[in-house]
């Protein structure tokens, strides 16, 4: 559970001081490294400002900015019909680098990749059957999910966890959600685990309406992966009073809620996009053969503690922390394999 990848490690040589990049354009002086590459960055999102994983993302287009002096343009595209057309906008303002990250924009990312075969896709997603310049990650959550699940499972003290998705049938919010209900139940058979979807990455409204239920039906402990819904979540966990907690996701989210967030599941995708830039710009490496994997093993995935409030910190016993180890050490010996999807959870967790 390092905050710092290993992944990273050997690439991470400058000191970060981010940029502004919000929809409007921005540059930063230059750097000896990169010289013989040329790349203006861009990305889309549905919306910033959340502390979701979109702002992470923000966060590791301005780092490359920031190392390399590469400009970048970061938009705002809340109407997924208008992706398309916003990617190419991008590319007719020099952008050549485009990163994506969520599955909402995958179908207009691949139309547009092919029309501009020159420009290089990096897709922060599981994926198969990609034109040639898109590179794809894929990130083990339910690694990590199971892990936080484990967590829930240990600290509930009404036997009743919530987990908020975001959209079913999206890859990545299944390894969370099946991930998180088969730690829980590995740790406490007695649990109830509470699921649902938003169906929706940005809704905060529903976020909050989905967790208000869990809460009134007994969890203690709602925990969250669906982006800016997160926000809502975090709402509910105060609304619902004394005893009620939530987790959090993106770098930690504490801030947003700090009596309420124990723990987090962390993807620290900003780091990862540095790498996959800097090996590009310093090596001139960029596979798309298949999804560079990211999980528990490479810290690609890892759960992180509240640094905020230390009455929640102390809710994670030495005894707790020494369970979720031998758990953490299974998953990464193979021991322990947590599902992806329900096929898999009914296969070897079901109760």
């Amino acid at each position: 559970m390092k905050k710092v990848t290993r992944l990273v490690a050997l690439l991470l040589i400058v000191l970060f001081a981010f940029t502004a990049c919000g929809g409007e354009e921005s540059s930063s002086s230059s750097s000896s490294e990169g010289d013989g590459v040329d790349l203006k960055l861009g990305m889309i999102a549905t919306i910033f400002g959340t502390q979701s994983f979109n702002d992470d993302i923000r966060d590791g287009v301005e780092a490359v900015s920031e190392k390399y002096g590469f400009d970048n343009i970061c938009l705002e595209v809340p109407d997924i019909a208008d992706a398309g057309n916003s990617l190419r906008t991008l590319i007719s303002q020099g952008v050549n680098f485009v990163v994506i990250g969520s599955a909402e924009y995958a179908d207009a990312m691949v139309e547009v990749a092919n029309e501009y075969p020159e420009v290089k896709f990096l897709y922060l997603n599981e994926a198969s059957g990609m034109p040639a310049n898109v590179m794809t990650t894929t990130y083990a959550e339910q690694e990590g999910a199971f892990l936080i699940g484990a967590l829930a499972g240990l600290l509930t003290k009404t036997d009743n966890v919530g987990s908020v998705a975001a959209v079913s049938g999206d890859i990545v919010q299944e390894r969370f959600n099946w991930g998180f209900k088969a730690g829980a139940e590995y740790v406490n058979p007695d649990i109830t685990v509470q699921s649902a979807f938003t169906n929706s990455y940005s809704d905060i409204n529903k976020g909050q309406e989905v967790a208000n239920a869990m809460y009134s039906r007994g969890a203690d402990i709602v925990s969250t992966f669906a982006g800016a819904c997160n926000v809502g979540v975090f709402n509910a966990a105060k609304s619902a009073g004394e005893g009620k907690y939530c987790f959090g996701a993106a770098k930690g989210q504490f801030d947003q809620m700090p009596d309420k967030i124990v723990a987090s599941l962390v993807k620290p995708v900003d780091q990862t996009i540095l790498a996959i830039v800097s090996d590009y710009v310093d090596n001139g490496n960029f596979d798309t053969s298949s999804p560079m994997t990211l999980g528990l093993a490479n810290d690609g995935v890892i759960v992180r503690y509240t640094d905020m409030n230390d009455d929640l910190l102390a809710m994670i016993t030495p005894e707790i922390q020494a369970q979720l180890d031998e758990i953490s050490a299974a998953i990464i010996s193979g021991e322990i394999v947590p599902p992806q999807v329900e096929a898999d959870y009914n296969a070897n967790f079901a109760k």
